[in-house]
């Protein structure tokens, strides 16, 4: 299935990648004035400032490489997706729950799905303001693979206007750097013949459901 994306939906996604990562790297430059500051040594303040900040800059452009980016290959497995999504991914306060029997062996149903995967996986942690529990969901039946995604914890919510571009009642003129990844989550749904949808299953907690039948 072949799926398109108007420009300005690219912009926004590149306004939304840089602002990801201004912050770890501002707080590089912070660590680097310190030093400087410090007649040129790092004490060691500044080397934890420093060293943090490079990491969570490291995880967040890997993250993105494979979330936005063309990486074929770059993921084969459900371990290989949890292993992207690190606290400066998915939030620190949050904590990722996975099937652990799907971790080990291959991923059966192709690269994009486990795109899908990841960038819902995402999408829960940002809906956790406060940080909680992150659940993932994995469950073939027949020719249907649903993807589940569990967001737990106090005012988790998926934003009014993310949640517009993820069921696609949102115009592309609507679209904002933060809102702009639903749009791109569900057309990557589309893209791997499925559909996405959300609920609340219970107080504190959503649920972003994708069902998939087109396996790519």
């Amino acid at each position: 299935m072949s799926v398109t994306l108007d420009m300005r939906v690219v912009q926004l996604l590149h306004s939304r990648v840089c602002h990801d990562l201004v912050g770890p790297v501002g707080a590089v430059n912070n660590g680097l004035e310190l030093a400087a500051e410090g007649e040129g040594g790092l004490d060691s303040e500044a080397m934890d400032l420093v060293r943090t900040s490079a990491a969570q800059v490291a995880e967040r452009i890997q993250y993105f490489r494979v979330a936005f980016g063309y990486a074929a290959g770059a993921i084969k497995t459900m371990r290989q997706v949890r292993d992207l999504l690190t606290p400066s991914v998915i939030g620190p306060k949050s904590t990722l729950v996975w099937p652990e029997e799907e971790l080990t062996g291959d991923w059966p149903y192709g690269d994009q799905i486990l795109k899908l995967l990841l960038l819902m996986s995402h999408l829960g942690g940002e809906c956790l303001p406060r940080g909680g529990e992150v659940e993932v969901f994995v469950e073939p039946e027949g020719s249907e693979l649903r993807l589940t995604i569990t967001a737990s914890g106090t005012g988790a919510r998926v934003e009014p206007t993310v949640l517009a571009a993820l069921l696609g009642e949102a115009t592309i003129d609507e679209l904002t750097p933060r809102s702009a990844q639903g749009y791109f989550l569900m057309k990557l749904a589309e893209y791997c013949g499925g559909t996405i949808s959300v609920d609340y299953p219970q107080d504190e907690m959503v649920a972003i459901r994708a069902t998939v039948t087109g396996f790519e």
